[in-house]
């Protein structure tokens, strides 16, 4: 990936390894510098030490007192990006304080955007003249300021209003890119990381706010993509590379594979990549020593145990000294020299200049040429009378949607460029072709995203436009796009989870036979019985089987297919999977015949129809033709069984359909199968577990959504985790690890927790301890963690358990196997002879005695029953030949693999990534889970439940420095143990996305149109008109010192909004309570924000109890409308916000006038004998408001005291429902606001600071009406 996207707490692990500038904080003026690179000493930036040091970067940078490519000083970014301080000034960026996140991790300082280029052009760079050098330099620093400024242009927002519901314009972004030269093995390596302060200037009021983290998240893959493509732009345009895709690259099944320069050798880019070939050298230099020194060829086994103290020695970490350039430089020659000493660089040069490239214009020159080099990949996509980028617009969109089943602007955007990668356009052309591309193909999508404001009278204020002239609040890239191809998918599988189904048994006939079954000896728990019956029962077309990990889901399928073949004979069950491995292992555990999904879609494809007609004539022919009886038997005979072998493959009446893991499935395979299933007369079965890992890098969620849905029936009980205290007989610490009720622990690691819901939350922080306290969570830095996993491991195969230590990264698995194998050749596990090893595709060498793992499927490579090698299998070496490797699988077949084959598709088994370890079961786990891993839920829980008897999660903590850091900055803990059960908590708070597009599209609905965003929503706009009419009332009754204060609050844009309400509730009480001294300091002497005291004073004294009144003239009984004179734009924004409320609650009230839960209509009956005619709307409305889900009592349980306008909105209610009580809570009892309460949530990002706005009063429109009574909140309480 060109671009790398990592979430930054401070800078220093960069201002460790850079020299200080030489222009730091202005110590040179900028006219002594000569060039934006190098400073005003080309020599002493390419000689001195260290890594070069930083320099703006950002059109934002002016504001503080920067120039984009100006050098920084370490204090400067200190400043900035550790501080949130203005480095000009020294003012703080972060009113609102900085604080540790609710997980306890160090807030976000910045963002690093790590931009790295090919290996090619790297090594190019490492031995070009210093004219090249540069060339190259400038180009890539350039690639990186047309990112940034793409960014700047595109996506970079903050956000406003309770929620962030706004999302408004800044004036860009600033920070510092760093240049790194070297990779941590040493090698050439030139990257950049450019770090983005996560400050940033609203355009609206010049307040310095949080970047909007969803725009840096959502856009950074699109941000690669354009970024790998100007690189290569740029270097094309500057010194005419030509590029190609090597020849390992293709046939990955990736799409992200990066160009290399033409004419750079690959045997010149193995050299330098990786710590391999030096290992390998510096091993040769010890045994060469070593037997020169003893006069005794070593053998296998010693060299194995020098092989291991190499390994170890070679491991660097990143040290904080680093040496310059010409260092390096001299470093890569003399690595050249050793490793590749017939390689010459003036050739490879002469290569490279032998292979011309240009880049051509945008138009359509462009165009035709984008149409002719990807005629191929178009293909699929060509009607007649289109335009190329018609065409490419096509391709985009069926790319997008094989991949995904919801979508957003920049993804298609990403898809676009992905197309465009093998053009070599004029950069300055290039965002702009893709996201021509992009928009052709957007116009494609279905929107499912409602836009709800229009924008007309906004004109082009910030405060109320976002982008493309839409509303602030319809911020156009978060919109959510899909196809009309998904979604017509999805309807039609769920369809068939209601169409009656005439296969289906009778009620009580299923269940009589299973118990049938269990009775002659089946040995089913209750749950696995309750289930099978269900599945047979089920009068739909299609159910559903959801198993967590271990429950036996194989177990009541044999069950369901014993019992459909009593009915509808042997061979009526059909079992499908999506790898011939699972195929194998279905078949063999339940009894049926079973074959893939890719097979039983290709035996029904126009193509495989030809070839059958084909054959069949072909058959016709021979037996014409066929001289004797027995020529004609054999035929007859060879047709028969092609007849046989094409009906196994096809779906007929009255069979069951069983999908495996039909999590896993895509949407377009379920529908096609629903379908052969609908045409046949067959009835279907989904069975998994959608709480593991989902379809990849496809669209999916079917099996999620019949969870949901009810469509389906569960397994509770668990079978595969083992607690006999036997098992641990054989521990050195005996049975200390032993953990009986493991299994049931995993149910709730499954099942995860909500964040918004405290009880959820706490009863995650007790799993949390429960592992603690049982020895499965375990902590340290990285590579403490490593270490402790690997000992485990280590140890655990020691007393014969089979093992599998999951790692966080591939470099991480590579690693851990490679110490593995050296380990076990030490201890005599395995062969280490150099003559009898083999070389496999991560590039270890394995013997006998050593596990290895096939990563991908072959037919012609098969074991002595015929069955194919398959992804995923795992063998034993027993024997390396010189031509084949012999081995044994699981079930103990013996299997012969050619070595070009194992080299080409073989991995070390010892370790593996999470997404390759589902399905695999052994004795005990350990899973790794670096620093910088974000990890879901879904995946935590497939780590933690592939172990039978133990499973151990290692979550891994910076280095101390770094914690000390952070926990300076911002208070986070620095306690590794603390740490990992912080992070433990945030990944089971942390939910995978598996909705499919048609949930999607409700729920988009239901956010954008829910009464909670809509209210934030109208306290935003609203809050727009108050806050000039606030400023002026303060002016009249407070010094300028403290009007100041309170504008320039992070809390002001809060205030405002309440002044909105409160001023249209009763003017007279509103102004009474603004007009009260405020103390600067409270009873403990602790500084108070004078804007939070006083909404707390409108909120307690006023809003919580008048606004929590239903009144019906009133929007929907809850808001007061909104009057005033001037600010029409605003106030038009404002009106279709109250127009959206109306029309929300009239459709919450039609939702419940249907009747279909007990509340809705107990309230109906109320109204009718009350004559209450908007009792129905105000509790529909109350329900939607404060999240009531209780399907009885019409408005919940009572809230608590402290939630302020809640209660007094459920007393009002309830005197209405009930008939009792006064509807007021407690009369003149005045509460302390509660900032928690979602009505007076303070903004999530600082507000307006109008210091230098001119004092307005605008009248509004029409004159309040005063309180009927003396207000309790006036100047005297």
């Amino acid at each position: 990936m060109a671009i790398s996207m990592t979430k930054l707490s401070s800078a220093d692990y960069y201002l460790d390894r850079t020299r200080e500038a030489l222009q730091a904080d202005g110590a040179i003026p900028d006219e002594a510098t000569p060039g934006p690179l190098t400073g005003p000493d080309p020599a002493a930036y390419y000689n001195a030490e260290g890594n070069p040091p930083g320099r703006w970067i950002g059109s934002a940078s002016r504001l503080l007192g920067g120039e984009t490519g100006r050098q920084a000083g370490t204090e400067t970014v200190r400043m900035l990006i550790n501080e949130r301080r203005n480095p000009e000034t020294g003012r703080s960026l972060d009113q609102a304080g900085i604080r540790a996140d609710n997980d306890g991790q160090p807030p976000i300082a910045g963002y690093d955007l790590t931009q790295t280029v090919p290996k090619s052009v790297s090594i190019l760079w490492a031995f070009a003249d210093q004219d090249t050098r540069r060339a190259i330099d400038e180009c890539l620093h350039q690639a990186a300021d047309m990112t940034i400024g793409y960014f700047e242009a595109e996506y970079a927002a903050t956000r406003a209003g309770a929620g962030g519901v706004a999302s408004t314009a800044c004036d860009g972004v600033a920070g510092f890119a760093f240049d790194h030269w070297d990779s941590r093995d040493g090698d050439p390596h030139p990257h950049t990381h450019l770090v983005i302060s996560n400050r940033v200037r609203r355009t609206t009021d010049g307040q310095w706010t949080a970047l909007d983290g969803r725009a840096v998240y959502g856009a950074t893959v699109e941000l690669s993509e354009y970024n790998a493509n100007l690189v290569k732009d740029l270097l094309t345009q500057r010194l005419g590379w030509a590029w190609h895709e090597p020849a390992r690259a293709r046939g990955r099944g990736t799409r992200a594979v990066a160009g290399e320069v033409q004419g750079v050798p690959e045997e010149l880019i193995d050299a330098f990549s990786g710590r391999d070939r030096e290992i390998e050298t510096r091993l040769a230099a010890i045994i060469d020593e070593e037997e020169r020194r003893t006069g005794h060829t070593i053998g296998w086994k010693r060299r194995a145990e020098l092989h291991k103290q190499v390994w170890l020695e070679t491991r660097k970490p990143k040290t904080d000294a680093r040496p310059g350039l010409a260092e390096l430089t001299r470093r890569w020659h003399g690595k050249l020299r050793a490793e590749a000493p017939g390689t010459s660089i003036d050739a490879m040069w002469q290569a490279v200049d032998s292979h011309r490239d240009r880049t051509i214009e945008l138009g359509q020159t462009a165009s035709r040429a984008a149409g002719i080099r990807l005629a191929g990949q178009l293909a699929d996509h060509q009607t007649p009378g289109q335009t190329e980028l018609e065409r490419l617009a096509d391709a985009a969109m069926a790319h997008t949607e094989r991949t995904r089943a919801t979508w957003t602007l920049s993804n298609i955007r990403a898809e676009a460029e992905r197309l465009l990668a093998d053009i070599r356009l004029d950069p300055t052309a290039r965002a702009d072709t893709a996201n021509q591309v992009a928009e052709l193909a957007i116009r494609r999508c279905v929107k499912i995203t409602p836009t709800r404001y229009r924008a007309g009278q906004a004109g082009d204020d910030p405060a109320l436009v976002s982008r493309a002239g839409r509303s602030t609040f319809d911020d156009p890239t978060l919109d959510r796009y899909t196809s009309q191809t998904i979604l017509d998918m999805e309807k039609r599988v769920m369809a068939t989870f209601g169409r009656t189904d005439p296969l289906a048994w009778g009620p009580g006939e299923g269940t009589r036979l299973i118990q049938s079954m269990r009775a002659g000896g089946n040995r089913l728990s209750d749950d696995q019985a309750k289930a099978a019956a269900y599945l047979l029962e089920n009068p739909h077309a299609a159910s559903a089987l959801i198993g967590p990990a271990g429950t036996g889901k194989t177990t009541t399928m044999r069950a369901v297919a014993r019992a459909w073949e009593t009915r509808h004979g042997r061979g009526s069950v059909l079992g499908l999977t999506l790898s011939v491995r699972a195929r194998d292992e279905l078949a063999d555990s339940i009894g049926t015949n079973a074959i893939t999904i890719a097979k039983l879609l290709d035996n029904v494809s126009e193509r495989h129809r030809a070839q059958t007609d084909d054959l069949r004539r072909e058959y016709r022919c021979r037996l014409a033709a066929a001289r004797t009886p027995a020529e004609r038997d054999r035929i007859r005979r060879a047709i028969s069984e092609s007849d046989a072998r094409e009906q196994a493959g096809l779906i007929h009446p009255g069979q069951l359909v069983i999908v495996d893991e039909a999590g896993m499935v895509g949407t377009p395979e379920l529908d096609a199968i629903a379908e052969l299933c609908e045409r046949a007369g067959a009835r279907l079965v989904l069975t998994g577990d959608p709480m593991q890992l989902d379809a990849p890098a496809a669209p999916g969620g079917l099996l999620a959504w019949a969870e949901r849905e009810h469509r389906c029936a569960t397994l509770t009980s668990l079978w595969r985790f083992r607690s006999d205290p036997g098992l641990w007989a054989n521990d050195p610490d005996g049975g200390r690890a032993r953990w009986a009720d493991e299994g049931k622990a995993t149910l709730r690691l499954r099942a995860g927790g909500d964040r918004a819901k405290p009880d959820s939350v706490e009863a995650c922080r007790r799993l949390v301890a429960e592992y603690a306290a049982h020895h499965r969570l375990h902590w340290g830095e990285d590579r403490e963690c490593e270490e402790e996993a690997y000992r485990m491991t280590l140890q655990w195969q020691k007393t014969g358990k089979t093992t599998l230590l999951v790692a966080g990264t591939n470099e991480q698995v590579r690693a851990m196997n490679q110490r593995t194998i050296l380990e076990r050749r030490v201890l005599g596990l395995s062969d280490g002879d150099p003559s009898r090893l083999a070389t496999l595709s991560d590039g270890l060498k394995i013997g006998a005695g050593d596990r290895i793992v096939s990563r991908a499927n072959d037919h012609q490579v098969r074991g002595p029953d015929g069955h194919r090698i398959e992804n995923g299998m795992a063998f034993t070496v027993t024997r390396i030949d010189t031509d084949v490797i012999a081995c044994r699988d699981a079930d103990g077949r013996q299997w012969t693999i050619p070595r070009d084959w194992a080299k080409a598709n073989c991995e070390a088994g010892y370790a593996t990534t999470i997404h390759k370890s589902q399905g695999m079961t052994v004795d005990r786990c350990a899973a790794m889970f670096p620093s910088d891993a974000r990890v879901p839920c879904n995946l935590q829980y497939v780590a933690a439940t592939r172990g039978r008897e133990e499973n151990h999660l290692l979550y891994a903590c910076k280095d101390e420095k770094t914690r000390q850091t952070e926990a300076m900055l911002s208070g986070s803990d620095t306690d590794p143990e603390a740490i990992a059960r912080q992070r433990m908590l945030s990944t089971l708070l942390t939910r995978p996305d598996t909705r499919t597009a048609t949930e999607t599209r409700i729920d988009e609905h239901e956010e954008r149109y829910s009464l909670t965003r809509l209210l934030r929503e109208h306290d935003y706009a609203a809050g727009l008109i108050a806050g000039p009419h606030l400023e002026a009332k303060l002016r009249q009754c407070h010094n300028p010192g403290i009007v100041s204060m309170i504008m320039r609050s992070p809390n002001w844009e809060w205030l405002r909004a309440l002044w909105s309400r409160a001023w249209m509730t009763d003017p007279k009480r509103a102004m009474a309570i603004v007009s009260r001294d405020i103390s600067p300091k409270d009873e403990h002497g602790n500084r108070q924000d004078p804007a939070a005291v006083m909404a707390g004073r409108l909120s307690s004294g006023l809003l919580d109890r008048l606004n929590g009144a239903v009144r019906d003239d009133w929007t929907a009984g809850i808001i007061p409308p909104i009057k005033a004179s001037g600010n029409t734009a605003a106030l038009d924004l404002v009106r279709q916000n109250e127009l959206l409320i109306t029309q929300r609650a009239d459709a919450l009230a039609r939702q419940a006038a249907t009747g279909e839960q007990p509340w809705s209509r107990t309230v109906m009956e109320t109204a009718r004998k009350h004559g209450d005619h908007n009792l129905l709307r105000d509790v529909a409305v109350y329900r939607d408001m404060w999240h009531i889900d209780d399907p009885d009592r019409p408005i919940g349980q009572r809230p608590p005291g402290r939630s302020g306008r809640q209660e007094q909105h459920w007393c009002n209610l309830d005197a209405r429902i009930t008939g009792q009580g006064s509807g007021v809570v407690n009369p003149g009892k005045t509460r302390k606001a509660n900032r928690n309460r979602t009505e007076n949530e303070a903004p999530r990002v600082e507000t307006p600071n109008p210091a230098a706005m001119e004092e307005r009063n605008p009248q509004w429109k029409t004159r309040q009406e005063p309180s009927s009574n003396n207000s309790p909140d006036g100047p005297t309480q």
